[in-house]
């Protein structure tokens, strides 16, 4: 009996921690931008919002999502919000280059 149920305890455990990298693999490959030409037909599918970027990945995550496009609203500067996409698994990344300068002051 106390082995079926130890062997129970692992199988429950096993499937968490499986889920649990899933999902941290799915936030490690979201990509996060702030242009609004990368989600070009990506199909949207919701807005989502926080003030960690860790939560706001996890919550991307969960909608399906795998490119963002971010805006941080004027009104409340310790926030994040994000369009939440789906993209094709083909789009390439953005040309390499120099980031753009930053504005003048």
């Amino acid at each position: 009996m106390a082995l079926r149920l130890a062997v129970l305890i692992v199988v429950v455990w096993a499937s968490s921690a499986a889920a649990q990298d899933a999902t941290r693999l799915a936030m490690a490959r979201l990509r996060l931008t702030t242009d609004p030409k990368v989600p070009v037909g990506c199909t949207t599918l919701g807005t989502v919002s926080d003030n960690s970027l860790k939560d706001l990945r996890r919550k991307i995550v969960r909608l399906g999502g795998n490119t963002a496009l971010l805006t941080f609203p004027a009104e409340d500067l310790d926030r994040v919000q994000a369009v939440a996409f789906r993209c094709p698994a083909g789009i390439p990344p953005p040309p390499p280059g120099p980031p753009p300068p930053p504005p003048p002051r």
